[in-house]
């Protein structure tokens, strides 16, 4: 377990998967090609150590940039990484309230909030400016007063305003939108700088009304450490590095975007919910946290695939109990494709598969279903499947204007898309012909 987001950074330097920058870097780009470059290259995890017109500030980056990082995170290997996922999100530990934290350390209110003071990058050449990517905002439903967990870009407007892209069919925008219908402002936590447990367990696909809090509990065998915020109706993780202290302001929208989103290209400007910025608490020597995104894969790809693939394969399973493996592919933006290998019983079983997957609502918009000879992580393997497998008038299945992701240029409407899935198993009898030629022995040569 790590008690906060120093610990995890230590035992990635003792591991030899942090490094430590030296030289001076630009908030202006260097620091996102840096951690492109580990992206890239398998890691390790960024530290800067000095950051142009910044002094005393430093960064950090690409925590889980890999997969063989985000494992870290879990303390696990890569190759039991989702079976790991699946046990850890059925365990629920409930928060706890201290009275303070070292977050309180230093406690900036009225004029002394300026977010221009801090780190904040530029991370892609078309970006509008400065986002706080590595938020986590933590807010209290303003009906049931259930926490909320999530993350979410926040553009720096000014000293003291953000927008929050939270599209209003999330979790996060449907809670504003509701203050909004209340006519009151939501107050939004956003920590930065955590152990592991919060920002990975923020992108579980947990229904509403769900406390993510309580799944990062059971994810470090704790209960995560609360303190109520100075200014706003919420609570923030007592060991984060730093807090914003913000506060919708309703009815106010901002021109937010373009920016450089996880399916590889830009979204376009979009009108986002602001929010004023009321206090900022701190550790006295805090460290600035950010992740990339951007060309798949980034950071931001591992962190949302884990929880993706485990809600494919939960879902999967209800269907058909033997299902050998899930993947949601790279080029999909770890969200949009995903393959899948069972063992059917049923002749068109595969079938109800991808329509479930299809109709799920965390944007998948291509699915293949496979036989379980065939390795879903080998992409020659299920090509060869479905060139030998799949005939496209009789095994294709497309369906048009479903509800699908906003980032997806090819739509013809906002957050509408057709979908398609290919059945490439083959017939449960007379399938000989379908079957892989086999060299008895080859497995087991030992002479090369």
């Amino acid at each position: 377990m790590f008690k906060d987001f120093r610990h995890h950074l230590r035992h990635l330097e003792d591991k030899g998967m942090l490094k430590r920058i030296t030289k001076e870097v630009d908030i202006r780009f260097e620091i996102a090609a840096g951690l492109r470059k580990v992206s890239d290259n398998d890691g390790p995890a960024l530290f800067f150590e000095k950051v142009k017109g910044y002094p005393g500030w430093k960064v950090v980056g690409g925590l889980f940039a890999t997969h063989k990082l985000t494992a870290a995170a879990y303390e696990t290997t890569p190759e039991k990484l989702l079976d790991r996922t699946l046990e850890l999100e059925s365990k629920r530990i409930p928060p706890v309230a201290v009275a303070t934290g070292p977050c309180k350390e230093v406690v900036l209110k009225g004029d002394e909030v300026d977010l221009r003071k801090f780190p904040i990058p530029i991370h892609t050449e078309k970006d509008t400016g400065p986002y706080v990517l590595a938020g986590v905002q933590i807010v209290k439903n303003p009906l049931t007063g259930i926490r909320n967990a999530s993350m979410h870009r926040m553009l720096v407007i000014d000293k003291n305003h953000l927008s929050c892209w939270a599209p209003p069919d999330r979790h996060l925008g449907r809670l504003i939108l509701q203050a909004e219908e209340m006519k009151k402002p939501l107050g939004i936590a956003t920590a930065i700088g955590l152990d592991p447990s919060i920002p990975l367990t923020s992108q579980a696909k947990v229904p509403m009304g769900v406390d993510e809090l309580e799944l990062a509990g059971g994810f470090r065998g704790a209960p995560v450490e609360l303190v109520k915020c100075e200014t706003i109706d919420a609570e923030a993780p007592a060991h984060s590095e730093i807090v914003l202290e913000c506060e919708t302001v309703p009815g106010r929208r901002v021109a937010d975007g373009p920016f450089a989103e996880y399916p590889g290209c830009y979204s376009e400007s979009k009108q986002a919910p602001v929010v004023k910025v009321t206090a900022i608490t701190m550790r006295k020597d805090a460290l600035f946290q950010t992740v990339l995104t951007g060309m798949p894969r980034t950071e931001d790809h591992w962190m949302m695939q884990l929880y993706n693939e485990a809600a494919a394969y939960r879902l999967v399973k209800e269907i058909i109990p033997e299902v050998k493996a899930v993947n949601v592919t790279h080029g999909g933006a770890s969200r949009h494709h995903v393959v899948v290998s069972v063992k059917k019983r049923h002749e068109f079983e595969s079938r109800n598969v991808i329509l479930a997957l299809l109709g799920a609502n965390f944007g998948i918009k291509h699915v293949i279903v496979v036989d379980e000879d065939i390795d879903v992580f080998n992409p020659h393997d299920v090509e060869w499947a479905v060139n030998n497998r799949m005939q496209p008038d009789r095994d294709i299945l497309i369906i048009p204007n479903l509800t699908n992701s906003t980032l997806d240029p090819s739509a013809p409407l906002a957050r509408t898309s057709a979908k398609w899935g290919i059945d490439a198993t083959m017939p449960l009898t007379d399938n000989e012909k379908y079957k892989k030629v086999y060299i008895p022995g080859q497995d087991g040569v030992d002479y090369i």
